[in-house]
């Protein structure tokens, strides 16, 4: 198997290297990213922006000779800090970046093209729906719009194509080197101080970068006939912030300390300008069905929640002890 993967360099990316190293010793793993570094696993790393490397004939060449291509390398992940309509042109660059390395893979007649998007394309930070792949979707964010419009891009380029695409809508994702949302909340579970995030019934789904490796890799194992278009991935049942909170609490040998905001509370937060973010995802709900990519891949994740959970709270305070 050849795959080459752009934008590698993160932790998804090593994490996919990992398990697809594991499964084929001989495997060619190729990784295009805008920084060189040191890659356990690939067999070439290559530094670059991949969207300047589209008129190389040589990058053409070689294209054609991937048995799948996988894009992590959207560089869309800025847009979620804000910037409203400042960042509007940036977003437009990036989606056509984005397109122009699809027609360059349908050129190349390469018969895997796995893209990873965002459960944010279809909602912001709560949600009261279970949300599966028809979902309406209603983002609001120039980054969750901007993941929507790059789904539809690739799926109207390569639709007709011989390339089979596969499009993955991830929820928060957590793991080793992270730095999101969980990452920040693994902070605040190791202090000594009492929480105001008792007794909540939120539910929300998660996805360990593991997880979401394995379920690439399954995509890849997958033969030709199996199925392409959007799928959700996550790691199983849907959690409450109590109760994550709980095993992060537990895992780091903090006392539990949780105490129940008040309804009031809770909602004054969660529409607060500066810290309504950060409340809708303590607060609210996030609830995914990835019934569609089991039954179609037979994809079962490598670890349970409460098992990553665990043991990323334990890497992060180490991580921060090293810093």
């Amino acid at each position: 198997m050849r795959v080459l993967i752009l934008g590698g360099t993160g932790p998804l990316g090593r994490a996919l290297i990992r398990n697809l190293r594991t499964a084929n010793a001989n495997a060619h793993i190729a990784v295009i990213s805008r920084t060189l570094s040191a890659l356990p696993g690939a067999s070439r790393v290559v530094a670059g922006d991949q969207t300047q490397l589209l008129p190389s004939p040589e990058f053409a060449d070689d294209l054609a000779s991937f048995d799948a291509v996988v894009h992590l390398g959207d560089g869309l992940g800025p847009l979620q800090r804000g910037g409203g309509s400042s960042l509007a042109g940036e977003a437009d660059r990036l989606v056509a970046g984005s397109e122009a390395i699809a027609r360059a893979v349908a050129s190349a007649r390469v018969p895997l093209f796995v893209y990873v998007s965002s459960i944010k394309a279809l909602c912001d930070e709560d949600d009261k729906r279970v949300l599966v792949e028809g979902s309406e979707p209603r983002p609001t964010t120039l980054y969750g719009c901007s993941k929507l419009r790059l789904e539809r891009g690739v799926a109207a380029i390569l639709g007709g194509s011989v390339t089979r695409h596969v499009i993955i809508r991830n929820p928060v994702t957590y793991g080793e080197g992270g730095s999101g949302s969980l990452h920040h909340l693994t902070r605040l579970a190791d202090t000594p101080l009492p929480l105001p995030l008792g007794g909540l019934t939120n539910r929300r789904s998660l996805l360990a970068t593991r997880n979401l490796a394995s379920a690439m890799a399954a995509i890849m194992r997958a033969g030709k006939d199996s199925p392409g278009g959007v799928f959700h991935v996550h790691d199983g049942p849907p959690m409450s912030t109590t109760e994550i909170v709980e095993i992060m609490r537990a895992a780091l040998g903090r006392p539990r300390r949780l105490f129940g905001p008040g309804f009031a509370a809770a909602s004054l937060a969660q529409h607060a300008p500066i810290v309504g973010p950060l409340a809708r995802r303590l607060y609210g709900s996030l609830e995914l069905s990835d019934a569609l990519f089991r039954s179609s891949f037979g994809w079962t994740p490598e670890i349970s929640s409460q098992a990553a959970i665990a043991e990323f709270a334990r890497e992060s305070r180490a991580g921060a002890k090293e810093t």
